[in-house]
């Protein structure tokens, strides 16, 4: 008893998942035409690897498909796994008590085959089967005409069967496979020697150009030395430059550190000389009100001098006008020597208080010439002290 089961799904008749569980007492499957029988010998043979969509009486390889019915849609792949009993190590490369082989076949042409769940090669499971009689071309399947077509088949053909049978069809696959290479190794010698010959023709052409490519190696390796060599100077140039920048630098930096501090110096100077300023336009203020202050007063002076002056004047118009009245007069002298006496008392008087006035007027004027002369100083000395300040 070697099958122990087999499941099919989307195979021909059986869109469904459907497990055949083959137990010892079953010797036949019988049943109408029609109802699946020959799908499932189908099944078998395609799982152990037929490529032949006419042996298994279809047009093309995409027929054992489910194709759907006016109730049900068809599938996208067929699927079939056999389940064979290995206790008795049937399969010599096996160590499992149950080999599963397993075919899956999409409708875009992909086939998928598998060794208890482990992805193979068809040549994989070809190899598996061969020898056992379980082959695709094993006697262990014969259908209708089977019989018929061994009897009237070639003697080639009849062989083939005969050597599954004695368990020797292994070999003779192994002897075709190794004389198929050795066909293939011999056209490569062939094509080799042609290889050969054409490459003698270039021996000439390539030695030359080896030694050229010898000649350009030592050129090369010359020219790498001559390139480090130059860029070790360069590197050592290089060195010294950044010595020398780093050193111009600090200096440049310690005169940048002495240019901060005098300007800070002169900032502070600066604003010692604007206090200065400040003070000093202060003053300036205080001199040029007292000067204005003064000049006012030397006006008014100046005035009081005019309207003392004209006063002198009248009384000296008045005296002689007095003097004349006199002279014509005699006969009032009497009468008029003690007004003549007083008015020389008067005049004698405004003179003396003209004569006052005269005396703080050139006080006062001179007490304002030398106001202004210090307020041209002070002025002087805080355009200097703005100019420093700019300077600063």
């Amino acid at each position: 008893m070697y099958l122990k089961a087999l499941e099919i799904q989307g195979f021909k008749s059986f869109p469904d998942k459907t497990v055949l569980n083959f137990g010892e007492d079953i010797t036949a499957i019988v049943g109408p035409n029609g109802s699946g029988k020959s799908n499932i010998s189908d099944a078998i043979r395609w799982v152990m690897g037929e490529q032949s969509a006419k042996g298994l009486r279809g047009a093309k390889m995409e027929d054992v498909i489910f194709g759907g019915t006016e109730k049900r849609a068809q599938v996208g792949f067929a699927q079939v796994t056999l389940v064979i009993d290995n206790t008795e190590h049937i399969f010599p490369t096996m160590e499992e008590s149950e080999v599963a082989v397993t075919r899956r076949y999409y409708r875009s042409g992909e086939s998928e085959y598998y060794i208890n769940r482990q992805s193979v090669r068809l040549k994989d499971v070809t190899e598996l089967f061969m020898d056992t009689g379980m082959g695709k071309e094993g006697y262990s399947i014969i259908g209708q005409g089977k019989i018929d077509e061994i009897l009237s088949a070639k003697s080639g053909e009849r062989r083939e069967i005969f050597e599954e049978a004695a368990g020797i069809a292994k070999f003779r696959h192994r002897k075709e496979d190794a004389e198929r290479k050795l066909e293939r190794t011999e056209e490569n010698l062939v094509r080799i020697n042609d290889k050969i010959s054409e490459l003698e023709l270039q021996v000439d052409p390539l030695r030359d150009q080896a030694e050229k490519a010898k000649k350009y190696l030592i050129l090369r390796d010359e020219l790498r030395l001559l390139e480090i060599s130059l860029w070790l100077e360069n590197l050592d140039a290089l060195k010294a430059g950044r010595r020398k920048l780093e050193a111009d630098f600090h200096a440049a930096e310690a005169e940048r550190d002495q240019a901060r501090a005098a300007l800070d110096a002169l900032y502070a100077e600066g604003e010692q000389y604007g206090a200065r300023m400040q003070e000093k336009d202060m003053e300036a203020e205080r001199l040029r009100a007292q000067v204005s202050q003064l000049e006012t007063q030397a006006k008014e002076q100046e005035s009081a001098a005019a309207v003392l002056e004209g006063t002198i004047a009248h009384n000296r118009e008045t005296i002689q006008r007095v003097s004349s009245e006199m002279t014509e007069s005699d006969t009032r002298a009497g009468s008029l020597a003690a007004q003549a006496a007083e008015q020389k008392e008067h005049a004698a008087e405004l003179e003396g208080r003209i004569a006052e006035e005269n005396t703080a007027l050139e006080a006062l004027l001179e007490k304002a010439r030398s106001a202004a002369e210090r307020a041209d100083g002070r002025q002087s000395e805080a355009e200097a002290l703005r100019g420093r300040e700019a300077m600063a």
